[in-house]
């Protein structure tokens, strides 16, 4: 395996920029937004908001509320309208992860990689350029955005070529910790984003400065993933090479006779299609490839419980106001950051000194499914705390247990990794990373019907039923997860061999 020495720090700090840019943004846009609707509103039944209102950088939310009500019911219907569909708009470019998968494998990580982010950054720049010029354009034109993911793929194939091109450059026994770091510097992102467009918000006097430096750390993004690029020579690197070639050779012998009868373009585009069927069509042969994506959705659709519903429940099962409960949004992330940070790295030193002590080595495989396991019950049991929380005390734990469950997406990736041949990284990936996609798009709607089937069904107790629903959902993905692999709790040799075995049944 060829490698260079600055990749895997390069990556670390693309993750960093591309999720601060991402997370400086929603707040100032969703001001922006409701300025937006306010003042149309305000227009069609009466004086307007102020005409100023999006065309300086000075407009602030109080102002806003100085002149008019923008909380009222027929400017929130569309505000929550507006960000619905746009969430929802996101799924369309997730579900083409497979195909931009191929071309990945194809063309290079790093340059699709590159297209990618580039994309990302066109889809908010365009997002601005619409809410800049209200005058111009309709609000609505926003839900148009997801066109420039067609550009690489959009936030999808960000997340998948990241960690492929990290597990394409560290060794086996590092990948897991590495993606790990990957994640932490990803959670450090949001952390650092959301306090700072808030701060931003308060300091700049409005909210286009957050969303312009937003857009500026998705520029630094692009251009550090530029370097990684060109450090890799530009194109694909010589083992993905090696990898596709290897992968065709095996069904060229058989059709060799016709294969020379067409053209040389013809050929490589029939072997390519070939190859990329193959790819496909041994994953879903996989049982264990199959457990793990199905764990994937399960824990997705539970995770999303916690940022969609917790700060309204609280509020309301509690009686806190929604500044005291936005600090519970801030303790998880935290707590998530330590977990990445210490708490797991901790454990996996500790596992590896332990079977070191007694002549062995722990496989990779084996420790991220360990992890895997005991982050999904940190989950689960967390889910149901919050859910039976009869005091606010209860809930804080189960905040702080969910936080615990935070390395179930790096790990799981780490074991689906020694899973596949090393030609299907990305394709397992992509379905990895689209399956939480669907999964996020899903969670909107179904944790704000049961939320509403607990605020109809009356009383406290009933409040909790997303969480419960979460718990349940983390309890099934807990049983998938003990069936995944054949136990691999030895040394070294033992652990090895699992892998081939599990490589084998492919």
């Amino acid at each position: 395996m060829q490698q260079h020495r600055y990749t895997i720090p390069l990556i670390y700090l693309t993750t960093f920029l591309f999720l601060l840019g991402e997370t400086l943004q929603p707040a100032p846009r969703i001001q922006i937004y409701e300025d937006i609707l306010c003042d149309a509103h305000y227009r069609t039944h009466g004086a307007p908001l102020h005409s100023h209102m999006v065309t300086t950088s000075t407009d602030t939310h109080a102002h806003a509320h100085d002149a008019h009500d923008c909380k009222i019911p027929a400017i929130q219907h569309q505000l929550s309208l507006l960000l619905g569909v746009e969430r929802f708009s996101i799924l369309i470019p997730s579900l083409l992860a497979l195909p931009f998968a191929a071309l990945a494998d194809r063309y290079g990580h790093q340059l699709v990689l590159v297209l990618a982010l580039g994309g990302v950054l066109l889809e908010d720049a365009y997002a601005l350029v619409i809410c800049r010029f209200p005058a111009v354009f309709p609000l609505r034109l926003i839900w148009a955005h997801f066109v420039f993911n067609l550009i690489g793929g959009g936030f999808t194939m960000v997340v998948t070529l990241l960690h492929v091109v990290a597990a394409r450059e560290v060794e086996a026994e590092r990948r897991t910790g590495v993606f790990l770091r990957i994640r932490a510097a990803g959670v450090g992102a949001s952390v650092l984003g959301y306090v700072g467009a808030g701060v931003g918000m308060r300091v700049s006097g409005g909210a286009w400065v957050p969303w312009g430096i937003g857009l500026v750390c998705l520029g630094g993004a692009v251009g550090v993933a530029i370097v990684v690029l060109l450090s890799r020579g530009g194109g694909k690197s010589v083992t993905d090479d090696d990898e596709d070639e290897d992968d065709v050779n095996v069904n060229t012998n058989a059709n060799a006779n016709a294969n020379n009868a067409e053209r040389p373009q013809q050929r490589q585009q029939q072997q390519q299609q070939q190859q990329g069927g193959q790819k496909w069509q041994s994953l879903i042969r996989n049982p264990h490839i199959l457990r793990i994506l199905i764990l994937v959705f399960l824990t997705q659709l539970g995770f999303d419980a916690m940022p969609l519903i917790m700060a309204v429940y609280v509020s309301k099962r509690f009686g806190w106001s929604f500044s005291n409960a936005s600090f519970l949004n801030a303790l998880d992330m935290a707590m998530e950051l330590t977990t990445l940070l210490v708490i797991l790295p901790l454990l996996l030193g500790a596992w590896t000194r332990s079977r070191e002590s007694r002549g062995g080595a722990l496989s990779e495989f084996t420790k991220a499914k360990r992890i895997s396991q005991l982050s999904i019950g940190a989950l689960a049991a967390g889910s149901l705390c919050l859910g039976f929380a009869p005091v606010i005390g209860v809930a804080v734990f189960g905040i702080l247990l969910l936080a615990l469950g935070t390395g179930q997406d790096s790990t799981l990736r780490s074991m689906s990794t020694d899973l596949v041949p090393p030609s299907s990284i990305s394709l397992v990936y992509s379905a990895i990373t689209m399956l939480r996609a669907i999964g996020g798009s899903v969670s909107g709607p179904l944790y704000a019907a049961l939320y509403n089937v607990g605020l109809a069904r009356g009383g406290d107790a009933w409040l909790g039923l997303p969480f419960l629903v979460a718990g349940a959902l983390f309890v099934a993905a807990l049983g998938v997860a003990v069936g995944i692999g054949g136990g691999g709790d030895g040394d070294g040799e033992e652990g090895e061999g699992e892998e081939e075995a599990l490589l084998a049944r492919q």
